[in-house]
């Protein structure tokens, strides 16, 4: 056994005995501690995390000012399940300047897929119960509650809503066959053709679909909307990966031009502490089944600590200019992975908007074959040189913290390129 890793080994395989498999990726360290955008692990060997905690980490880790702001709250009140406090207002106070219009209504919880799970349930409330048309986006994600499952499953169907789904619209792999910005925008057409075939009553999209980070072309959430207004048909946005700056906008959605009418937040809202926020249009939460009492309660809602954090994160958004930097970090980001596009026939495309890209690995650009193969070595091999990302089979995913520097960045790109080179010589 390598010296080195002798810790960080005896802690995972100890951690085994308790853990059943599927529970999360054992990986090959402990980390123990971090400050910004670096970490460290049991032995002490450093790492540059491009992961920010799967897009939990908007400032890093151990950003004093968020920690002195949730340790101030926790020495005055924890836990005040069915009550609200001083600090909840000032989140929302601080929330509601980010958003793309004021006549929406916050419901807190603490996980993003109870956040989707409570949208699904209060469009079914909406539509009076009735079985309703509810349309996803083929491999998107939303969370882990059997009914969120569902809205993503082709074979199996829900009991209290009709699912069925739609495809992304995918530029590097267009379905329609056709050349990116001289499509004629097939992909609008096809989902709103299901749209109305279907009956739907809601569609629950990513602004970016977060398991490729596949952006869609500028235009097209847009169209969408025009289709869905004049249909009727309510807009259900998981934000939970583009929401809270990752974009250079609080809202991927505002990026898009378009005003959903639900929302999920969660991952960066508050820095890594358990905290999501579903946001629905005022006409949506007044129906009879939704407003009986306690009835979008849930025990950790609202949970004082983690609304500090993230009412004090809002607050550093501005006053550090962290949208700024997202847009010229993000700005270098695409050009040093247009750069690697060319230098490396493995990748068959690199894509990226704000803090947020993806490099999909193929073993023939021509065939655009996937390379599943390669995509784990990189992610292996950039363990190995020090660099965090986030894994998943042959697409390689980056999410450096938003608060990151151009020095920082440019040195995880470059252990990257690394990585990349020595993953091809096997």
């Amino acid at each position: 056994m390598n010296k080195r890793n002798h810790k960080n080994e005896e802690i995972l395989e100890k951690l085994k005995k308790y853990l059943p498999e599927g529970c999360t990726d054992m990986g090959s360290h402990v980390p123990v501690r971090g400050e910004g955008c670096r970490y460290q692990d049991v032995e002490g060997k450093e790492y540059l995390d491009f992961s920010s905690g799967i897009f939990t980490n908007s400032f890093g880790h151990g950003c004093e000012r968020l920690n002195c702001a949730g340790y101030v709250q926790a020495k005055k009140l924890s836990n005040i399940h069915g009550r609200h406090s001083e600090t909840e207002l000032q989140f929302y106070e601080r929330l509601f300047d980010y958003l793309p219009t004021n006549d929406y209504k916050a419901i807190p919880y603490n996980d993003g897929g109870y956040a989707i799970d409570r949208g699904l349930t209060d469009i079914v409330n909406y539509y009076n119960k009735k079985k309703t048309g509810i349309g996803a986006y083929r491999n998107g994600f939303h969370g882990k509650t059997q009914a969120v499952k569902l809205l993503i499953n082709e074979t199996e169907k829900a009991t209290f809503y009709d699912n069925f789904l739609v495809d992304f619209p995918n530029c590097y792999r267009c379905l329609w066959g056709k050349k990116r910005n001289t499509c004629g925008r097939e992909c609008v057409k096809s989902i709103c053709q299901t749209l109305k075939e279907r009956k739907a009553g809601a569609l629950v999209f990513e602004p970016v679909q977060g398991a490729g980070i596949i952006i869609p072309p500028d235009d097209y959430w847009q169209l969408v909307q025009a289709f869905c207004k004049k249909e009727g048909i309510v807009m259900f946005a998981d934000e939970v990966l583009t929401g809270g700056g990752r974009v250079g906008s609080y809202l991927a959605s505002v990026h898009f031009g378009i005003v959903p009418d639900m929302i999920a937040l969660t991952k960066g809202l508050a820095n890594g502490k358990p905290l999501s926020v579903l946001l629905e249009r005022e006409y949506l939460t007044q129906n009879p089944y939704a407003v009986r009492p306690m009835e979008r309660s849930s025990t950790f809602a609202a949970h004082p600590e983690a609304l500090a954090v993230a009412a004090e994160l809002l607050q550093m958004l501005r006053e550090e200019d962290i949208f700024e930097n997202v847009n010229q970090c993000g700005e270098l980001l695409r050009q040093l992975l247009d750069g690697m596009t060319e230098r490396f026939m493995s990748i068959g495309e690199a894509r990226s908007l704000g803090l947020m890209g993806a490099i999909e690995f193929v073993k023939n650009r021509k065939t655009k074959e996937p390379n599943v193969q390669l995509g784990r070595s990189v992610h292996k091999k950039c363990r190995e040189n020090g660099l965090e990302t986030i894994g998943g089979g042959h697409i390689l995913r980056l999410a450096p913290p938003l608060n990151i520097n151009c020095t920082d960045l440019k040195t995880g790109m470059e252990i990257l390129e690394k990585s990349i080179a020595e993953a091809e010589r096997g």
